[in-house]
């Protein structure tokens, strides 16, 4: 069998499949391409019998039409959003994901992110820079204990995150509308029949869904001023919350912070608007990351596609 990984030149997550061919050892051939786009790969990567797919480089129809005996794809993430699924579907190519490889990290970092925002470290840093150690210019801080904490997703990663919050006393709900029923009791936590619901009655709103049409822009204009004097957290998929209204909302100070490890186009600058505020928290995309949790990918995404060409089915296949 021969199988393809195919990685970004730019921000690349793989320099050398080592630890793929160690997984496949004698059952497959695997090359490395780095690309800007599937245009720029080699012909032979179209006999192929798999793929690894990587963030940067999107998976489309032509591309996947022109596949000769490709068999199965997984993209090395949890989120799928750059493989077109339906055309996959209708060559009968299965698509699988790697679910559960970052949970602790993305929960992590998206409650260092939410303790940033609401102990205003970058203020007391700015404060303490000044010459100052006059804690009353740090400005309001909230007790954690009495916040209610409002989780967009409730998946592996929405529950962790849940399971963090609620360490420090906070009350949690969540609006997931895929959820089975019961799950807010088994987990302690209250469950809001409605985005809007969900958004009025939180101070800090964290965002754990996957891109898709339904959730393209689910943040949009209504939304931010439902979250006026509240944070805003996204950890998830940039195009989830619609940047172009952020911007504004962040010019009018609308939100008492934001925090972004992902954006709607990481391709472009981001507005300088939001390199100049201290109410503003960027992070590169890299919530997903730990030194133990890229090899783990970069494992179970091999051990998933062998389990795809050898067996035909795997359970973290995408239905």
């Amino acid at each position: 069998m021969k199988i393809a990984i195919i990685d970004s030149c730019d921000n690349s997550y793989v320099n050398e499949p080592d630890l793929e061919r160690e997984v496949l050892a004698t059952k497959a051939d695997v090359e490395l391409y780095h690309v800007r786009n599937t245009s720029e790969l080699p012909p032979q990567v179209l006999g192929y019998d798999g793929l690894i797919s990587w963030h940067l480089v999107p998976l489309r129809a032509p591309f996947i039409n022109s596949l000769r005996q490709c068999r199965g794809i997984v993209r090395a993430a949890v989120g799928f959003d750059n493989i077109d699924l339906q055309a996959a579907r209708e060559r009968g190519i299965v698509v699988a994901n790697v679910p559960d490889y970052g949970t602790e990290e993305v929960a992590d970092h998206s409650l260092a992110m939410a303790l940033n925002l609401l102990r205003r470290l970058p203020q007391g840093h700015a404060v303490v820079a000044s010459g100052s150690w006059d804690w009353r210019e740090v400005g309001p801080l909230p007790r954690l204990s009495q916040l209610d904490i409002g989780l967009i997703g409730f998946g592996r990663i929405g529950m962790a995150v849940a399971a963090r919050f609620k360490a420090f006393g906070c009350r949690v709900r969540f609006y997931d509308p895929y959820v089975s029923s019961g799950v807010e009791k088994a987990l302690g936590v209250r469950r809001c029949e409605s985005l809007t619901g969900l958004l009025q009655g939180s101070d800090l709103v964290s965002i754990h869904a996957p891109l898709n049409e339904e959730t393209r822009h689910l943040i949009g204009r209504r939304e931010l001023e439902t979250l006026k004097g509240k944070y805003l957290i996204n950890t998830a998929r940039g195009p989830i919350i619609d940047c172009s209204a952020l911007a504004d909302a962040v010019s009018d100070h609308l939100l008492a912070g934001v925090a972004l490890d992902v954006f709607e186009d990481e391709q472009a600058a981001i507005p300088m608007l939001f390199l100049q505020r201290n109410d503003v928290l960027l992070s590169p995309h890299v919530a997903f990351y730990s030194q133990a949790a890229l090899p783990e990918l970069r494992r179970k995404a091999a051990q998933v596609l062998l389990s795809l060409l050898e067996q035909g089915h795997h359970r973290n296949a995408i239905r």
